[in-house]
């Protein structure tokens, strides 16, 4: 039994590498679901009870000992695994991602010329990051680098940006 537990845990940890991230369990209760936490459980129970069931099986309820030793330390390292690596990693994802559409009427900063007609680059904050696009006068007339200027809209990943009036900026 162990043994199984063990192939089939590393088989779909090696099958996850290989594919990438097969199906997600989201939800705000089942965080605990994903397939990775449960072929981490599945791997160590299996792996410790194949180390520990030679040791055990001369003891009276040796079998249940292996059982219950084996799974309480799947359960845990799938708990820590959870905890330490990928709590961290989706608050860290979810913090750095940001809505293109927030940044219209955000003030930004030129940072390469933008030609008559041509195409410059901006760098403007948000969500805490300083963040550099592709920009293009709204009026196609030229802004210089150091130039101040007002998000309009964005298409097709191009920032459309006017000079922003001094007002605005203090």
């Amino acid at each position: 039994m162990y043994l199984v537990l063990f192939i089939v845990g590393v088989g779909f940890i090696a099958l996850s590498l290989v594919i990438g991230n097969l199906v997600e369990l989201e939800g705000p209760n089942l965080s605990f679901l994903k397939p990775k936490l449960i072929a981490i459980f599945l791997t160590v129970m299996g792996g410790l009870g194949l180390i520990l069931e030679p040791r055990m099986y001369y003891f009276i309820g040796g079998g249940g000992i292996v059982l219950v030793a084996s799974f309480i330390g799947g359960l845990a390292v799938a708990g820590l695994v959870h905890r330490f690596v990928i709590v961290p990693m989706h608050n860290a994802q979810n913090t750095s991602a940001f809505d293109k559409q927030a940044t219209i009427g955000a003030s930004a900063e030129v940072i390469s010329r933008i030609p008559q007609g041509g195409y410059g680059k901006i760098r403007y904050n948000i969500s805490g990051s300083t963040v550099t696009s592709p920009a293009k006068s709204e009026d196609g007339n030229q802004i210089n680098s150091g130039e101040y200027v007002e998000i309009i809209y964005i298409e097709q990943n191009t920032y459309f940006v006017r000079k922003a009036a001094v007002a605005a900026l203090l």
